[in-house]
């Protein structure tokens, strides 16, 4: 399980909310319980769909009306983890929900996330704040 804590904060309200939402979906795909049901992983995936538009569209607007230095870089990952997403989207529409899949896909997106927040989003956090974003 990937748990959400304000260790993850990059300090940005809006940005730490989608954040939050992202830690509960991906956890919703590791329950120890026994793995979601294939309805489950079909509305994980909308929400994931939703989210990698919704939040990386965010955070790129605010990269280039502040002029964020880093913001190639940052992007590449962003296009990155989407290339990613579909692959993992393109086994779901292959093969359906199955218990692996559900296990792949919240394993690479909780990993994904975890490092791409801790580095990442915590140096874009510092310099949207610097910026008074709040």
């Amino acid at each position: 399980m990937f748990e959400w804590t304000e260790g993850w904060s990059v300090g940005v309200d809006t940005i730490d909310a989608q954040h939050r939402e992202l830690f509960a979906a991906i956890n919703s795909l590791l329950r120890e319980e026994g793995k979601p049901a294939p309805r489950e992983l079909a509305e994980v995936l909308v929400y994931l769909e939703e989210y990698v538009n919704n939040h990386f569209g965010l955070e790129e607007i605010y990269m280039r009306r502040l002029s964020y230095p880093g913001f190639p870089s940052h992007k590449g990952e962003h296009v990155a983890f989407i290339n990613d997403f579909y692959d993992l989207r393109d086994e779901y529409d292959d093969n359906g929900a199955t218990p692996e899949l559900a296990d792949k896909l919240g394993r690479y997106m909780g990993d994904w996330l975890v490092n791409h927040i801790g580095k990442v989003d915590k140096a874009l956090g510092v310099f949207l704040r610097e910026k008074g974003k709040k």
